[in-house]
């Protein structure tokens, strides 16, 4: 089977790969008429629609909304539904809640399309515009590459719309496709910097009891992936929460056997003050920062715009799942129990 770390490693050409096959893609979903849109999945597909909502949103001068399938009921769509666009996202595109969303928001009379990891997907079924995320096939139970592509193709969706609904100009189209392709020459850097900040914290990361998570709110999509890889690979409890709601209460938690990551791309002014304070309490505080800092723990590079830090933000988290874990006695690239969607009905495949 193929490493975590290998699928890492192909991120940034399927990146490219998808930006150039992207005009063809939304050639056709672009001239609908959308006045909302939802965007809904579960796990890593619901955090990459959580974390491009807002960028979606602004783009487009809509509402863009991300809701879990669950979410989705019958008194979700009230009057006009004809201009609402609903997107289900699932990578290995078999997920029965996602579909059922669709079915359901096809049954108000919503547009529907799906965006799945692999082509001829049962979400598809349920689709009137078919999406696919071209990011190849990721087998391994944690999924990272999957992560920025579906990102990524949630933007450019967004990008071809605004482009022929006048939200966006050509020169501004231009420049956020440049900025993705910037952001992706700086994945293998920040794949290095981590893998060797990585190594010299081995031991305390191999030991780690329960770990937490915190970001500022533009990368809350972020913080919640984090935490969900941790948790899937390293098998112990692990939260992600944005700033400042870990300091309404969250903090209560914090002893000698917590393990804290504090995410700070320079929005949070308050990032350092907590590394001190929670350090009264746990020897493992990490700040992780992407600007020049001497209370950091490690210095990633920033990106050439704020929010296209998302496609690099979470490496780090990504590596200690692909590294750590193997010392801790677990194989990261396979689940607890292989056949557990088969067994719960959750899923049509077992991708």
């Amino acid at each position: 089977m193929i490493s975590i770390e290998e699928y890492l490693q192909e991120t940034p050409k399927k990146m490219n790969e998808i930006i150039e096959k992207s005009e063809a893609l939304f050639a056709k979903i672009k001239t609908e008429n959308i006045d909302h849109i939802y965007l809904t999945g579960s796990g890593t597909s619901y955090h990459s629609a959580l974390q491009m909502a807002p960028q979606m949103q602004k783009i487009l001068q809509i509402e863009v909304t991300a809701v879990y399938p669950f979410m989705i009921t019958e008194s979700t769509f009230l009057g006009n539904t004809q201009n609402t666009l609903v997107v289900g996202i699932s990578q290995g595109g078999s997920s029965y809640s996602t579909y059922n969303a669709m079915k359901l928001a096809k049954s108000k009379g919503c547009i529907t399309a799906s965006m799945a990891g692999e082509t001829e997907a049962f979400i598809d079924e349920m689709a009137d515009y078919i999406l696919t995320v071209y990011c190849g096939p990721e087998k391994a139970g944690a999924k990272t590459k999957g992560f920025y592509c579906t990102k990524l193709n949630l933007l450019l969706m967004a990008l071809y719309i605004g482009l022929e609904q006048g939200t966006v100009s050509l020169d501004n189209f231009d420049k956020q496709i440049k900025f993705v392709k910037d952001t992706a020459k700086q994945f293998d850097g920040v794949y290095n910097q981590s893998l060797q900040w990585i190594t010299a914290n081995q031991e305390q990361l191999v030991h780690a009891k329960e770990i937490r998570i915190t970001g500022p709110a533009t990368l809350y999509g972020d913080v919640l992936e984090s935490a969900l890889k941790l948790l899937e690979t390293m098998r112990c409890p692990v939260s992600g929460y944005e700033f400042e709601e870990f300091i309404h209460g969250i903090y209560n938690a914090i002893n000698e056997d917590s393990m804290v990551f504090i995410l700070d791309n320079g929005e949070e002014q308050r990032s350092t003050k907590m590394k001190e304070v929670l350090s009264e309490w746990s020897d493992h505080i990490f700040l992780i920062t992407t600007y020049e800092s001497d209370k950091a723990d490690l210095v990633l590079p920033a990106a050439s715009e704020p929010s296209f830090a998302t496609f690099t933000s979470i490496i780090l988290f990504q590596l200690i799942c692909a590294k750590i874990p193997q010392l801790r006695g677990v194989d990261p690239s396979v689940p607890k129990d292989p056949q557990f969607h088969m067994k719960l009905g959750s899923k049509k495949f077992n991708h």
